[in-house]
């Protein structure tokens, strides 16, 4: 039994002669036989570092797969990604606004021509407003175009000097009028005169009314092309010295096209088709100008306008071609926007008192100058088309109304503001209760009434 152990153990042939690698030591072989243990099973000797390597394999875990490893890493990240995006829709949530969407109140007005309107020149647009009257401010505004027309032979010409002047009205805070051919004068007695009444706006404190005019020369000539005349005097106002000394004119730029003699010209057919086109030019400028001043304060309307246009004198240009000019001179009423909503409110006998009103949709309807007053003074007007009335809401009044309040006096207080239709409040976070203590943190948003709204008479 021994012998098949030791065989199992010892390599074979280890004591064969024979064998090609084989030296034989005899002491070797006797201390084998003689001195050391039978060599059995029990008594085998394993190497130390074997039992080391050993003692520390059955120390250690079991290794997972690196497959494992890694597909455990990926949920972990998943995690954490998952997790910081709940706490960051938590964060949001609690950091938004609390915030109330409001529908004003409106109200469709329909008007044709038996309503009448009737306004006044004042200082200030807005000025009227807490009386119910409605009024206005004049604008003038001048605007000029010209085009060449080629020449066909010479003329013999006369034709005067003209120019733009600024009068200005230091005299009084009320309108001074100037009649047709009143005379300005330059310091070295050159005469210009008005070809039109003008209106001088009063003074507004310290600061003068003024008005931009046209000023043509008392006689033809070069000798009335002059540069800008730093102030002019008017010799009809003598007899009365404080209005002579207060009420004055400046030139905006120089007065040319005075001219007596022999030059180019061009056949009527040709003028007069020039003239045609640029007056088209020039009305197409006059309604840019009127659609830009209907904004969120101001209203106004082109059929209120009073538009005188001028043919100035021509000009000879290179290879001997003539310029012909044309000069238009507006004077436009100009509303305050909540003045004329007020006032349109109140014709359509909607319920404004003590509320302010947005006219929307102004630019749809027609005004139609009734009176045959002059421009200056009063007019009488009506408005044809549809337009809309919204109420105003004072955002701040309304956050400082619900400021504190719990959700469910939110209708309740809503209910006690007229000038709105609807509104709906949003607290955050969505945990809370009621609304922020400070006004301020409610954030109020308006949005136009509803179509429905529109229909309602």
């Amino acid at each position: 039994m021994s012998k098949d152990y030791f065989q199992d153990i010892m390599p074979p042939n280890a004591n064969d002669a024979s064998h090609p690698n084989h030296e034989f030591d005899s002491e070797k072989a006797f201390a084998s036989t003689h001195d050391l243990p039978e060599k059995t099973i029990r008594n085998i000797q394993v190497p130390v570092s074997a039992r080391i390597r050993s003692r520390e394999v059955d120390l250690r875990e079991p290794a997972l797969p690196p497959k494992i490893l890694r597909f455990g890493r990926w949920w972990l990240w998943i995690g954490v990604a998952l997790a910081l995006l709940v706490l960051g829709a938590i964060a949001l949530l609690a950091l938004r606004q609390t915030s109330v969407t409001v529908i004003p109140r409106s109200y469709k007005v329909s008007l044709d021509e038996t309503t009448i309107f009737n306004a006044h020149p004042v200082l200030g647009a807005a000025t009227g407003t807490a009386t119910g009257t409605l009024g206005f401010t004049l604008e003038t505004v001048v605007l000029e175009d010209s085009e060449i027309v080629p020449a066909k032979g010479v003329e013999l010409v006369e034709e005067k000097a003209s120019g733009t002047i600024i009068i200005y009205n230091e005299y009084s805070t009320q309108p001074v009028k100037l009649l047709k051919n009143t005379r300005f004068a330059t310091p070295e007695g050159l005469i210009f005169r008005i070809p039109a009444e003008v209106i001088v706006p009063g003074k507004k404190g310290s600061i003068p009314g003024k008005i931009s005019v046209t000023v043509f020369a008392d006689a033809a000539g070069e000798k009335y092309n002059v540069g800008t005349v730093a102030r002019f005097i008017l010799p009809g106002l003598k007899s009365s010295p404080a209005m002579f000394s207060s009420v004055y004119a400046s030139g905006k730029d120089a007065i040319t096209g005075g001219f007596s003699g022999e030059r180019p010209a061009a056949s009527k057919q040709d003028i007069d088709a020039a003239r045609a086109n640029i007056r088209d030019r020039i009305h197409k400028k006059i309604l840019e100008t009127v659609h830009a001043k209907n904004s969120e304060t101001t209203i106004a309307f082109v059929d209120l306008a009073y538009i005188a246009f001028e043919s100035m004198p021509q000009t000879t240009e290179a290879e001997g071609s003539i310029k012909i000019h044309e000069r238009a001179r507006i004077e436009l009423p100009v509303f305050a926007a909540d003045n004329f909503a007020f006032a349109v409110a109140k014709s359509a006998s909607a319920d404004v008192e003590n509320e302010s009103v947005i006219l929307k949709d102004a630019d749809r309807l027609t005004a139609h100058l009734r009176a045959s007053a002059e421009i200056e003074s009063a007019i009488q007007f009506t408005l044809q088309g549809s337009a809309q009335l919204i109420w105003k809401v004072d955002a701040r009044e309304l956050s400082q109304a619900i400021a504190g309040r719990d959700r469910d006096a939110f209708e309740a207080i809503i209910g006690g503001f007229s000038n709105i239709e609807e509104a709906h409040a949003r607290i955050q976070p969505f945990w809370k209760n009621s609304f922020p203590e400070d006004a301020s943190k409610i954030r109020i948003k308006m949005i136009d009434p509803k179509p429905a709204a529109l229909e309602r008479q």
